[in-house]
């Protein structure tokens, strides 16, 4: 698996939205290094790829996903691939031949394998091969006629326009074909193509072939009748066409959607730079090995809230988020910001308590959005924060100018009463303990704070423990901190990602230059350097990935020689477990530890970082496949660990993309998960 929270990994890949789509001006042969891989290949190598896929709102206009589309729960599927054979497509079509075997290998894998394809070619009138081709006649799962019939997929030119008869294509596929009459088997036509039909009334004396086959509602008629869903790929056209192209994109897009939206299909466009970008992107990722799990439903998910419900009975849970303490109208985010940091040493303090829950800067950033853009006032600000984020407090104050002092508040969300407000002097070993305790005596009736406190008092030496030897050593970690904690919300490789983990490298470096025997700056370090070359690995720049995965170990090596210095039981046994798996390669003494993470008595984030990683190191994850201890029961039990018992977090966001999961239906529909550690674990 490939991320996860408090160690190595903790912020790759959770994808976040692409901005605004820009339009035409992008072809095949535009500049970029996005042009050596074909747009074509990308979208076949990646459109029913789970954890390869980009995100919904990249993936068309109309805001749906291909993989709502693949795991819809029929049994058989036959596809009827339909492909413009033009000189224009040159490059598409050899991205076509490369990647229509993989793509149907994603397919099969929500269809029990019951995937058969036929082929169809449409062309110009003048095409020596003629207007159109059925290399693939029949409906077949045979992957040797496939290879060969995709093989005829070669350019040829035509005449007289630019123009094409996709109308021809489709209306081939939908006539000639022989689909099955089985209800029970899903069918669609999957067109890919460059360039629109003619006009319905287009005509033309001296060029009498170039005319409309077929129009759109007889396509559009003809496929709900016989229960076909026509999807379509806008592609791109080489160079020597680019002015016809551009001319002609709104007719072609017109048409593709008018097909798509008419028999419930899908549309993507590459003539959208930011589409085809994340496409290439995507297909630039390297193929991960999956691990066959078994489905998990709801049910699945009840029965450990029960088994949870008996052993945490003793420890009652509290969820809290702590805002950066300035004024509402003026909170930063910044990292290196006095006051930011005040909020992350409070977090990262309180979150070493059993059953504490404490909100993300992600998930808080986002919600003071919304209800600044809502237009709430400022001094409800707080008590809506708690709501949307379904926090039972709030904790939010203030730094007096000179750095020196703190002001904070834990507010209720009930009635955004403010528990016993406390100055006392900013120092991030004694602020969470000064915080609870002031909030248990200022609500004596409130158990769970009761509780929290009662909890607090038996980890008091852990909690206070001073994250370093001097102040400004101090700041450095808790940059760090706050920069790789805030990471999680971008998309790995994105800037914004890329200058977060630039920052938590330089105050981790910073810190441990400082205090070399500070095992807390070493393990930051190990967690930059990792997250780097993840990123490096999934660019395909091995080189630089293993650089960093070199930096990583010697990072992890010097936090486990100073290990016995830091009194947080749970960060000591995390360092431990990582350097059994990763540098040592012992991944039993690693699962040791992953399980004593576990525990009900354990930190909650310290619990979900021990699932997580036990669901990937039995799924044959982080380079154990092949060795005794995989075994994917265990894995989906750690699985069901997670989507139930941390259901907002982004490792559950992550499950549920990667395994499909229908929230109608509460049931996991894709069968396999990816094992995107090993390949740079292992080099």
């Amino acid at each position: 698996m490939r991320r996860h929270l408090t160690s190595i990994g903790l912020i790759i890949a959770l994808v976040a939205p692409l901005s605004a789509q820009t339009p035409e001006s992008a072809r095949a042969g535009d500049s970029g290094p996005s042009d050596q891989v074909s747009p074509a290949a990308a979208t076949l190598t990646t459109i029913f790829s789970p954890s390869r896929a980009p995100k919904r709102k990249t993936m068309g206009l109309l805001q749906r996903s291909f993989l709502d589309l693949a795991g819809q729960g029929d049994r058989e599927l036959e596809i009827a691939v339909v492909v413009d054979g033009t000189d224009s497509m040159t490059t598409e079509l050899a991205g076509v031949r490369k990647s229509v075997d993989r793509m149907l290998a994603d397919l099969r894998k929500y269809r029990d394998n019951e995937v058969r394809v036929a082929i169809v070619v449409y062309r110009d009138a003048g095409s020596p091969s003629g207007e159109v081709e059925i290399p693939l006649a029949d409906f077949t799962s045979d992957e040797q006629a496939i290879a060969k019939a995709v093989e005829k997929l070669q350019p040829e030119s035509g005449a007289p326009f630019f123009h094409e008869l996709p109308d021809l294509g489709i209306y081939t596929a939908l006539a000639e074909l022989p689909w099955s009459d089985d209800d029970q088997v899903a069918k669609w036509i999957l067109l890919f193509g460059d360039a629109p039909p003619y006009a319905e009334a287009f005509k033309d004396k001296t060029t009498p072939e170039a005319y409309r086959r077929y129009a759109t509602a007889i396509l559009v008629n003809t496929a709900r009748k016989m229960n076909i869903r026509i999807n379509c790929v806008l592609c791109t056209s080489s160079d020597n066409v680019a002015e016809p192209y551009d001319k002609a994109i709104n007719e072609t897009r017109a048409f593709m959607h008018a097909l798509s939206a008419g028999t419930d299909g899908l549309m993507l466009d590459l003539s959208f730079e930011a589409i085809r970008a994340a496409m290439i992107d995507a297909g630039r990722q390297p193929d991960p090995e999956l691990a066959k799990i078994e489905p998990i439903a709801a049910i699945d998910l009840a029965a450990v809230r029960r088994e949870r419900a008996t052993a945490d009975s003793d420890i009652r849970q509290v969820s809290l988020a702590v805002v950066p303490h300035m004024p509402i109208n003026k909170i930063s985010f910044d990292p290196r910001n006095p006051a930011v940091q005040v909020s992350t040493a409070l977090r990262t303090k309180l979150s070493k308590l059993p059953g504490v829950r404490v909100a993300s800067p992600r998930d808080i950033k986002e919600q003071l959005r919304r209800l600044r853009a809502e237009g709430i006032q400022e001094q409800n600000t707080i008590r809506g924060l708690a709501a949307r984020l379904g926090v039972d407090f709030v904790v939010w104050g203030s730094l007096a100018p000179d750095n020196a002092t703190v002001q904070t508040t834990a507010y209720r969300r009930d009635d955004g009463q403010q528990i016993v407000p406390i100055r006392l002097a900013n120092n991030p070993s004694e602020m969470a303990y000064a915080v609870i305790e002031a909030s248990a005596k200022g609500a004596p009736d409130d158990e769970a704070l009761s509780q929290l406190f009662s909890n607090m008092q038996s980890v008091r030496a852990a909690v206070t423990e001073p994250l370093a030897g001097s102040a400004a050593t101090t700041s450095e970690l808790l940059t760090a901190l706050e920069a790789l904690d805030q990471a999680l919300g971008y998309e790995a490789g994105s800037d914004e990602s890329v200058a977060l983990l630039e920052t938590a490298e330089r105050a981790s470096n910073n810190a441990a230059s400082a205090e070399p025997k500070n095992s807390l700056a070493h393990w930051l370090q190990a967690n930059v350097a990792y997250n780097q070359a993840s990123r490096f690995y999934q660019s395909g720049d091995q080189e630089s990935a293993n650089a960093r995965m070199r930096d990583m170990k010697s990072s992890l090596n010097r936090a486990v020689e100073n290990r016995n210095l830091v009194q947080t039981e749970s960060l000591k046994t995390e360092i431990e477990a990582d350097y059994y798996l990763l540098i040592r390669r012992e991944p039993e003494k690693a699962i040791e530890r992953y399980l004593a993470l576990t525990k009900p008595d354990q930190p909650l984030q310290s619990q979900l970082r021990g699932h997580w990683m036990l669901a990937g190191i039995y799924a044959g994850d982080w380079g154990t496949a092949g060795e005794d201890v995989v075994d994917t029961a265990k894995s989906r039990r750690h699985l069901v660990e997670i989507l139930a018992n941390w259901p907002d977090s982004p490792e559950t966001s992550l499950l549920k993309q990667w395994l499909r999961w229908d929230e109608s239906k509460e049931q996991t529909e894709f069968d396999y998960l990816p094992q995107l550690n090993t390949g740079f674990v292992e080099s």
